[in-house]
Formats: C-alpha cells, structure tokens, sequence
C-alpha cells in the first residue's frame, strides 16, 4: 500500500509533502524539497505532453531513460468493476464477497469494509443506490461514479472531459452507439434521479471504452489515470506497467522503462494482443482506439520474419503473403510462384482454422493437438498463430523425452523473442515454454529455469504469473 508519508530526502524527519511529479519522493516542507532539486529532477518526471492531429496527446522522452527507470506513477482519476465481472466488494474490489452493504445491499467483503463509507468510493454512490433500490449489475458502476463526479467534482471532471472519447466515431449504425444505449436505457432511473443530460452519459461511455484500463491488483477493475490514458500504442512498446493498492485502496499505475528510451522518443504502450496477426491487431484498434496503426511490424508482410500470419502455397515451395498488410482488403501472393489469394479467401480459411484450433484446444488431449498441427502445417507456416497457440498446449502434455517437444518450444521462444523481445506482454506465455524446454534431454535445466523466473520478476502479487514463479522456484 502507498503510505501517507514518508522520509524527508533531505533532513530523514517525518514528511507528508510528496513531489507532485513523480509521486515518489517526500519532503517535510518546500524549502528542503528546492533544495533537493538539482538531484531530483535527473529522476523525477522524465516526459512532456505533446499533440499532433495523427496522434491527438501523448509523452515524448525529454531525456534518456534506462531500462527499469519510472516514467509514471500515479493513482486513477475514477475506478471501477470492469463490466460483466464476477461479484466483487462495491467497497475495495476484493472477490471474496461475504455480505451485503447495509445501505443499499450491494455485495461486499465485510460490513466493516473501509471503502463502504468512504467518500471517495462507495458511500456516495450508495445514498443513490439505496434510495433506487437497483438490483446489482456491475455493468453500470463504473458509469454512475463518473456521473458522480460530474456532478459533485466539477475539477475532476474537467481533466477527464480532457481525454479523447471518440464522440464523433460512436455514431448511429455502430457497436459502440448501440451499446451505449443499452446502458442508457439501463441507467434510466439514476438518469432522472440526478437530472443528467443523456449526452453526458454517451460521453461517459466513451471515455471509459477508449481509456479504461485493466488493472490487478484489484482483479476485474478497470481505471481511468491521467497521464498513464496519453501513452500511445506500439505493437513494439518501450514500457511495461503493473499495479498496486495505495492506502486508499484504489489501483495506483506505475509504468517503468522496458528498454533504452532516448530523448524525444515516443513513450509506447500495446493495447492488443502481442500473439495476434497484423489484420486483427489493426481492426480491433480501429473497432475500438479509432485509429490504425501504422508501426514497423504492421507495415512487414512477414511480421518482423515471426511470420505470424503466413500461409504456405499448393506450390509447395512458396510462403503466402500480404502485398500491403496496411490495407485489409490487399492481394495475397506467393513468394515463389504467380498463385494469389484474396484477403476475403484468406479470411475465411483462417476464421475456420481459428474455429477448430478452439474445439481442439478444449479437448486438452496429446493426440488431438498433434494431429491438428500437423495438418495446420501443411496450410499454415509453423510459425502462425495458430501453430504457435497449438504449440504451446501441445508442449505441456507431451512427455520430455518426446523428440518433437524441443523443436516445438524452441519456435515458441523464438517468436515470443520477437514480438515481445523486452518481456512485458508474454512473460507468464515465455516462462511456461522455458519450463517445458528445461526439461528437455541435452538442455540446461537451471539456465532455463533462471531466465523463467527472470521473466516473471515483474508480475503481481498473487497474479498467476507469480505463483508460476514461486513454483519453478521451488523446481530449482
């Protein structure tokens, strides 16, 4: 949990006043925090807000940064369940309900909860559940303790009102506009209750689509941050972050260098899935972000040579690629002879393929995942994404003297050095593969367990990522 105070930097007596930049440090008064500046400022915030009409706003590198070295800190501006989530305390997020608020009967941890009377979590928004007597959806959470803050904190609503929604992409005719319906003709009673302009709801929606992000801890959250929301996305991100609770049980980011970062580069993110090929990355950012990414693995027909979406060719020599991955309706041709394809065919050969590596993957038997690859590598280059996922279930049930068992895991380490060659996407994915691969006859067990747990040094406290860990400690 983050303290309310801390060691002053400069004479080590308690402090309470913290940097306003990095969130870090603390400082008894402001003469001691100028005096510790000229040192300070080498680690404190290390970017600037910049805006162009291709990007709208995000963070450039105002001087070099190390791996590891923190680019943002910082606690949401509104957080809530995440929608369709399992029950969880309306007061902390802990999944363990045991008991009902009082006030409105809403599912909590304890009647005792803190966050059950806070202000700044549930206690305000339960004189109006309470008084409406809703059944409990967590759907419309996150909604109602924004139209709160719209209402009653005319200064936080103004930095979130500064965020992109994306108003004018969610028309009528859209996903996005149906479903902000729904959830309006969901929130009717609270609607009239707070005598709130529907249009505020529909702009509320949208922030929460384009800038919520999913937290743990507290598992099934999402939170709106500040400046973590400006961080633009790359398919090759140069950060990672992760979470924690501060002392008021909300979810604080903190987003650290994953690589060398020099100054005036773009501070990255990845809002995707790193396994995903070129064509479902770009349609789910621009079913979703609204924009289309343009970076150097989405511009590479091969995807930086992991071939992720390759096919082969009835040639039986040739690799079937994208002429221009950037259009989704492009020509696809062979490397090696005149056969083409179009991108509707290719679409539909791997929508089907997609559908049978997903039946076959909740069979969990040996024999059905290698019998499906092999017939997925005649069609597919071992290194698509549907070889790979196969791939990677395939290996934890395959015995270690099992002669294909090594190949396979070191293709899955080759493409996961590739598309996520700093660790920050797929570790837990990494870790599993080095773990079956130290088992192998002829490999190096401890190194391989090492750099698995190596990878996994980042993941969240009691996240799967950190129990895999403490297992392949245990192994060593």
């Amino acid at each position: 949990m983050e303290a309310e105070s801390g060691i002053c930097e400069v004479c080590k007596s308690e402090a309470k006043h913290r940097c306003t930049g990095c969130k870090m440090k603390f400082y008894c008064g402001a003469a001691h925090q100028r005096d510790d500046w000229p040192q300070h400022k080498l680690t404190c915030r290390s970017w600037e807000i910049n805006e162009s009409p291709e990007l709208g706003k995000h963070l450039i590198a105002t001087r070099d940064l190390n791996p590891g070295d923190l680019v943002i800190a910082e606690t949401p501006l509104v957080w809530g369940p995440a929608r369709h989530t399992e029950r969880i305390c309306v007061g902390c997020g802990d999944p363990n309900v045991r008991v009902r608020c009082p006030g409105c009967s809403w599912y909590a941890c304890k009647v005792s909860c803190d966050g059950l009377v806070d202000e700044n979590r549930h206690a305000v928004e339960c004189k109006v559940l309470e008084g409406l007597r809703l059944i409990p959806s967590y759907d419309f959470l996150m909604v109602l303790r924004m139209i709160l803050i719209y209402k009653k904190s005319p200064g936080r609503w103004r930095t979130l009102d500064s965020l992109e929604s994306h108003q004018e992409d969610r028309g009528r005719d859209t996903e996005a506009y149906e479903e902000t319906e729904m959830m309006i003709e969901q929130l009717e009673p609270i609607i009239e209750a707070l005598a709130v302009d529907k249009e505020v709801v529909r702009k509320i929606c949208g922030l929460i689509d384009v800038n919520a992000l999913e937290t743990n801890p507290p598992e099934g959250s999402v939170a709106i941050y500040q400046y973590a929301c400006l961080l633009e996305h790359s398919c090759l991100a140069n950060t990672r972050h992760n979470f924690t609770v501060d002392y008021k049980g909300r979810p604080r980011i903190i987003v650290t260098a994953a690589t060398f970062i020099k100054k005036g580069q773009h501070i990255s993110t990845t809002y995707t899935h790193v396994l995903w090929s070129t064509r479902a990355r770009r349609e789910h950012l621009l079913a979703t972000k609204y924009f289309a990414c343009h970076c150097e693995r989405c511009k590479d027909p091969t995807e930086l040579k992991s071939h992720l979406s390759t096919l082969k060719c009835t040639c039986g020599s040739g690799l079937v690629l994208p002429k221009d991955p950037l259009d989704l309706d492009t020509e696809w041709s062979c490397n090696s002879c005149p056969g083409t394809l179009t991108s509707s065919e290719v679409l539909q050969l791997t929508d089907r393929l997609d559908e049978e590596v997903e039946n076959a993957m909740t069979t969990a038997k040996e024999s059905v995942l290698s019998d499906l690859l092999s017939r997925l590598q005649v069609l597919l280059h071992p290194g698509h994404q549907h070889c790979i996922a196969v791939a990677h279930s395939l290996i934890q049930l395959q015995s270690p003297d099992n002669p294909q068992k090594r190949e396979l895991c070191v293709r899955i380490l080759e493409t996961t050095s590739i598309l996520d060659p700093y660790g920050t996407r797929l570790c837990l994915y990494t870790a599993v593969a080095l773990r079956e691969l130290a088992g192998c006859p002829g490999e190096d067990r401890q190194l391989n367990l090492k750099r698995a747990i190596e990878l996994l040094k980042h993941e969240p406290a009691q996240s799967p990522g950190e129990k895999f860990k403490k297992l392949i400690e245990t192994e060593l």
